[in-house]
């Protein structure tokens, strides 16, 4: 009986993104001083501009399939709610890591949890859940992620630092005067324009 799973270097592995906003385009950034080949898959982004970063443009289910470490990026909207569900988690491969930084809802616990207990996938980081914990009244740590040796769990707060909230409220009240002078926003979560 082995003591403890491999660990694969990053060197020469793939590192996807669901996603390609700032955020993920500053991740690919930081993430390809590891010598990753980065993968973004972006319905909005122009492939272009995905190239011009240095990443490949692919599609979900070359996405999906080929990322050695697949971080979701994406907002949470009737598309991608339960997008990585029980078929979706069983075409990743078995070595493969699932960071889901952007909305819980997006990957489905149950199924998280069958893929990680099954082999179907390596490992999981997730900064929040389906539902998020502190928002459930006289809440109990009883979701069987928590147990999980292969899953990483966080509060939804991996933006947080005082200069942060900051920013956030700032950026907030700018868009909201922009928008409601006529002008367009600075910051759209889609731009469908």
């Amino acid at each position: 009986m082995a003591l403890a799973q491999p660990i694969w270097r990053l060197r020469g592995r793939v590192f996807g993104l669901l996603s390609f906003g700032a955020i993920a385009q500053l991740i690919a950034e930081r993430a390809r001083a590891f010598g990753v080949e980065v993968w973004a898959h972006d319905p909005f982004v122009d492939e272009a501009e995905i190239r011009s970063r240095q990443a490949r443009p692919v599609s979900f289910d070359e996405l999906v399939e080929g990322s050695d470490h697949l971080v979701v990026q994406a907002p949470l909207t009737p598309q991608t709610h339960h997008l990585f569900d029980r078929a979706t988690l069983r075409r990743m491969k078995p070595t493969a890591l699932l960071v889901n930084t952007a909305r819980g809802p997006i990957v489905e616990d149950a199924a998280l949890h069958q893929a990680l207990t099954e082999g179907w996938i390596a490992g999981a980081a997730v900064d929040d859940l389906e539902e998020e914990p502190a928002k459930q009244r006289d809440w109990r740590p009883s979701n069987p992620l928590f147990a999980l040796p292969n899953v990483i769990v966080t509060p939804h707060a991996a933006y947080y630092s005082e200069q942060a909230v900051m920013t956030v409220r700032r950026i907030a009240a700018e868009e909201a005067v922009r928008v409601l002078t006529g002008q367009s926003p600075r910051h759209p979560v889609n731009d469908v324009t």
